[in-house]
């Protein structure tokens, strides 16, 4: 029996074509290290940097800031903003524990007042609690694009249009979206957006990035070697050398920038089948009995996530039957997103999510379909 990898949402499998190659390659030169040799080989690193750039529709690439990670370019965006007593910040009970552990850690050490916004009766955000909040005048209003429980697409559009109408900087966190919806700063009225390259965007693990508006100046969070102005005592201030210091991760760049130089070519392709492979998978999983689908609403957009419960079965039982059973990968828990279960109904134990890509294929959804099926008629049956 092949594995079937349904947990795309954590990390896509398999990366795009060429990455691997591209990874191999850089790894097999000379370790080139912009501002630190004679050669001064920048290019897999700017050609990164201008791909994104481009992605995101912005046309100064000096304003997207590498990061390890997703998390770490939300802890840049978070605490770089250098909040202090007194400050509101206004985010949402679906976010990551990216987004609120630094903002809970601002909230203790900082006296930083935090407002989470929960749902209304159909399961969107409460935007008359929102209103509310806004009123009260904060400096930052933190929203993810996509939630990683429940698929569902936020209007951060329109979230972000009032936030800043009352003066409020906006993040967002396009963990879940980028590579399968559209991400424009100028679109969404997003000063900030933190986003990985390991999930949508199909590149390795390792890479993720920060775009910072130009009316946005965070303030340094480390600092160190840069290669260049090594006479200075403090960090060098030009974008984007102002927060990026150390060696940089000249491969994982360099397959990142061939992972969306494939998307440039058959994106389309591949976020069209994801999203035919996972309303299939919704639509006939509501038929199997003992199912339960949480936010199973088809008349709001979402990405390529399905969560959901067994009857009779604990997620962790599921998950562990599914995969050494059945050869099925996917993800059960809370998911790094707590706060969201109380509203959907899944706490305290999360959900069972699958989350597919466009690597998907209708087998793999049948074959899943079908021990799904027989977790629920063991179970019911006993």
């Amino acid at each position: 029996m092949n594995p079937i990898y349904a947990n795309n949402a954590a990390g896509s499998w398999p990366l795009a074509p060429g990455v691997a190659e591209a990874v191999y390659e850089a790894m097999r030169q000379p370790a080139w290290q912009p501002g630190r040799d004679a050669r001064g080989e920048s290019n897999v690193v700017e050609n990164c940097r201008a791909r994104l750039a481009a992605l995101l529709g912005v046309k100064d690439p000096a304003r997207v800031v590498f990061t390890p990670n997703a998390s770490f370019a939300l802890n840049l965006a978070i605490l770089g903003l250098s909040l202090s007593d007194g400050d509101r910040v206004v985010t949402t009970v679906t976010e990551h524990n990216s987004v609120l552990r630094p903002l809970h850690l601002l909230e203790k050490e900082k006296g930083v007042r935090l407002t989470l916004i929960g749902l209304d009766s159909t399961g969107r955000l409460d935007m008359d609690a929102f209103d509310d909040a806004l009123r009260q005048g904060p400096s930052l209003v933190v929203c993810n694009h996509a939630s990683n429980v429940t698929g569902r697409v936020n209007d951060v559009a329109a979230i972000f249009s009032r936030a800043k109408a009352r003066g409020a900087a906006t993040l967002l966190d396009a963990s879940q979206s980028l590579g399968y919806l559209p991400v424009s700063p100028s679109a969404l009225h997003a000063d900030l957006i933190a986003f990985p390259g390991q999930k949508g965007l199909r590149g390795p693990v390792g890479t993720g990035a920060l775009y910072i508006s130009p009316e946005i100046k965070l303030r340094q969070i480390w600092m160190g070697g840069t290669g260049i102005r090594s006479d200075v005592r403090l960090h060098p201030e030009p974008m984007p050398l102002r927060h990026e210091m150390g060696t940089v991760n000249v491969p994982a760049l360099a397959g990142l920038a061939a992972a969306l130089a494939w998307r440039e070519e058959h994106g389309g392709d591949f976020r069209e089948h994801a999203r035919r492979v996972t309303r299939e998978f919704r639509d006939r999983l509501r038929e199997i009995p003992g199912v339960h689908i949480f936010d199973d609403d088809d008349a709001c957009p979402r990405v390529n996530v399905v969560s959901f419960r067994l009857a009779e079965w604990s997620v962790e039982e599921a998950g562990y039957v599914l995969a050494e059973s059945f050869q099925i990968f996917c993800r059960t828990g809370l998911h790094c997103a707590p706060r969201i279960h109380s509203h959907i109904g899944s706490a305290p134990d999360g959900t069972v999510r699958m989350s597919f890509s466009g690597c998907t294929t209708e087998s793999d959804v049948e074959t899943i379909l079908s021990a799904i099926k027989e977790l629920a008629t063991c179970r019911l049956c006993a």
